[in-house]
Order: structure tokens, then sequence, then C-alpha cells
């Protein structure tokens, strides 16, 4: 017994005579390491600040053309061959300048969608709901907003469109231009950064979704949540340490309205000549806790940025990781369970939000949606205040008790709620039906809001 306790008694004045010896150089190496790291992300920060704002600028430069103007507010006084020719001509010239393949202008006055080939069709939203992007944008009231998609007339390629409108001299709103970015040119830079630094970058939108990322899989998939919680500015980096070494670096991009996120997962901070005495030190410390709580401790080294959070963390319902999981890439149903789908949201939350608890009117429109539904279906927090269902219903059944829905959402909790209604489509993908859906909704809106559409 008491060669036990010389024993324990030697073993840690060895660790603290090792520690003391080693903390400054520790403490050093690891100053000097956050400096590196911030200098590193200061250079991705510009290198992709350059390249996402450049194309700001050529839009930005675009709506303030006066030919564009021109062009566009006497569109209906020339033949329409001949402003197809001139719009083709501009916009080649934007392309071949710039290198944008994705240049084009949305007339408001004919709602014609001219591209450097000419006409590519007519914006209706109607009969297409990826035209849906046009109306929201306006809607919006931005002057200017990145939007991540797929490209229709581009092979359906990941592109980066910047949506600029276009008004005259007295504010009239002649329609919108802009030109987008195909993900793999931006990809490009990124994956070299990525191996030149050992490091993971991303930029996501104020929700976490991952807007960029070198792994096409991720994008408008993956979400990096706890970046949003760093509560970066556009003033510098925040810094958040990690195992291992790794460090999770975030920084604001206002004209983007996007964080760029920098991450290291797990690498080696420390100087080669005092590597040895830490893995003394660190296998030591390890197997004395292992003698004393007889437990065995792992390290996680998190690769992934994509969470395996499939819940939401204040409803508990599932959220759109989920529907990306259980659906793939592709979104298409793959049961005929469901007949109809509906998309609500709650009339200007913001408003309500900062006049009383948002949590509590979010947590109480959940709960009247699945007593309405009587799990005869889906229900999904889509984001913010917005929820979409899967309702294994007709639309007659669906319109019914959801027009029920409303009025007791308006009772209970002093609130209305905007619902649009679509039959699902199987031939379509979940994200055009879902867009289908959106079109209702929004004209429940547009007519003051409280009510049910359907499509």
């Amino acid at each position: 017994m008491k060669h036990k306790i010389i024993t324990s008694i030697i073993i840690a004045v060895i660790l603290l005579i090792v520690s003391l010896q080693f903390a400054p150089v520790l403490l050093k190496s690891e100053k000097d390491e956050m400096v590196k790291n911030k200098l590193v992300a200061a250079h991705i920060y510009d290198m992709m600040k350059s390249a996402v704002e450049r194309p700001i600028i050529v839009s930005e430069s675009m709506c303030a053309d006066e030919f564009l103007q021109s062009a566009l507010a006497n569109e209906l006084s020339v033949p329409e061959k001949k402003i197809e020719a001139e719009m083709a001509s501009y916009l080649t010239s934007i392309k071949n300048e710039f290198g944008y393949i994705a240049a084009f202008v949305v007339s408001e006055e004919t709602h014609r969608y001219y591209t450097p080939r000419g006409i590519n069709k007519i914006v209706n939203p109607k009969s297409e709901p990826y035209d849906i992007w046009y109306q929201l944008f306006l809607e919006s009231g931005k002057d200017i907003d990145l939007d991540t998609d797929r490209d229709q007339a581009n092979g359906y390629r990941w592109t980066v469109f910047v949506n600029t409108r276009i008004t005259d001299a007295r504010g009239k709103l002649l329609g919108v231009c802009g030109v987008g970015v195909f993900m793999d040119v931006l990809q490009e830079i990124v994956l070299d950064a990525e191996e030149k630094y050992d490091v993971k970058i991303n930029l996501i939108d104020p929700e976490g979704l991952v807007q960029v990322d070198s792994d096409s899989t991720n994008i408008e998939n993956a979400y990096i949540s706890e970046a949003i919680s760093d509560h970066a500015t556009a003033e510098s980096f925040t810094y958040m340490k990690r195992s291992m070494g790794g460090f999770r670096m975030t920084r604001y991009l206002p004209e983007l309205e996007w964080y760029l996120v920098v991450q290291s997962f797990g690498q080696n901070v420390v100087g080669f000549g005092i590597k040895l005495p830490l893995i003394i030190l660190y296998l030591l410390l390890v197997s004395l806790l292992i003698l004393i709580l007889t437990k065995k401790y792992s390290i996680e080294v998190h690769k992934l940025i994509k969470t395996q959070e499939l819940e939401d963390k204040l409803t508990g319902l599932p959220n759109r990781n989920y529907l990306y999981e259980s659906y793939g890439e592709l979104g298409v149903f793959n049961t005929t369970r469901y007949k109809s789908l509906v998309m609500f949201d709650i009339d200007q939350f913001k408003t309500v939000s900062e006049e009383t608890d948002g949590d509590k009117i979010i947590l109480g429109v959940a709960e009247l949606a699945k007593k309405a539904m009587e799990g005869h279906g889906l229900l999904f927090r889509w984001s913010g205040d917005e929820f979409v269902a899967f309702l294994e219903m007709d639309a007659d059944e669906a319109e019914k008790r959801f027009t029920e829905f409303c009025a007791e959402v308006r009772g209970a909790l002093d609130v209305t709620v905007s619902v649009g209604l679509v039959e699902i489509d199987l031939a379509e993908s979940i994200k055009t039906n879902y867009h289908r859906a959106v079109q209702p909704c929004y004209a429940v809106k547009e007519a003051g809001g409280n009510g049910v559409r359907r499509k």
C-alpha cells in the first residue's frame, strides 16, 4: 500500500514538472497558430469576397445601363424580333467580357426572359412553378439578391444567381437582370484553398443552410447551424476552438447576406520539437484517468459538416434535413400515400414576434396543424414561421381541415396564417410541388392573409 502511494506521488510530481516545462511553449504555440489561422481566414475571405462580389458589380452595372433601361422602357414599340436580337447581342457582350454564361434580363412589361441566345421563355409562375423566384424577389423589396439554384437553361447545373432590380429615373419597375455564376467555377476556387490550407470552406445563408461547397451533395442540403450561433459580424472573424487543435472561424458578408465559414477538424498545431514530450504527457494523463475512472475515452474528429439533426429543436418536427435524407438529392416522392401538399406561414410574423413570444406562437401553430391533420400525413417546419405538410387526404378534405385550422389559429393565438394547397403531382419533384403551393399561399397574403387557396 505504501509502495503504491509513493509511486502515485512520483507520477504526480513528474506530471507537474512536465506541465510546468511545456505549458508556456504550448500557450505560445497556440497563440501563434491562432494568428496564423486568422491570416489564412482573412486571405480566404478576400478571395471569396472577390469571387462573388465581381458578378454583383456586373449585375449592378447592367441595371444602371442606359441602353438596357431604354430598351425595356420602349420594348412594346419595337418589333419582337428586333428587340430580341438587340437583347441577345447585349447579353452576349456581357458573357464574352466577363465569362458569366447565365446573363439574363426579365421584362416586367412582357415577362420575356432574355438570354444571349434570345427569348428563352415567358416567365409565368402559374404554368411554371420555378418562375416563382421572380415574384418572390420583387416582393422582397430588395434591389439585389443572391439565389443558389439549379439552372434549367443549362442542364440543371448548380448556379449562384445575382438578381438585380431595374428601374427608370422615376423609380418605375422595368424588370430584373443579372448574371449566374456556375457553382463549379466557385468550387474550383474553394477546393484549391481547402487543399492548400487544409481547411473546409463554406458560404451559408442566415439559417445555416450551405450555399457554396466543394462537395455538391452538401449544397442546399447540409446545415452548419452552429456557425450562426457564433454571432459573427462583418468587421472580423469569430474564432471557436475545437478538439485536437481544430477551429471554426465565421464572418458575415453583408453584400451577400451570407456567412463565410472556415473550419479545421483536429489537425495538430504543435511544433515537431515538443511533440514527443506532449505525447508522453497525454498518454500518462489518459492512463491515470483510465485507472481512476475505469472508463474508455475517445476523441471524435468530425470531418463531415452535414448535421445529423433531422428534427427542429423548437417544435420537434422533422426539418429540411429529414426531407433530404428521406427523399434524396433529387427530392422525388417515393410513395403514393400522399395526395396533397400544403405550405403555410404566419402572417406578418416579424411584427408578431416583436410584440409577443414568437416561439410560443410557433409552437401553438404547430400543435394546431397537427390537430388538423389527425396523424394523416407528415408535417415539417420548413424555416422560420413556414411549415409544409404532406397529406394522406385529397385536396377537398385538406381544404376543409385547413380552413378550420385558420379559424382555430386566429381564435386561440390571435394571429393569422396563409395557406397554399395543391394536389401532389407525382411526376414532379417535391420542390416543384412546393413552389406550386407557394403561389396560392402568396395570393392569400396579397388578399390580406388568413385563409386557404388551392392551385
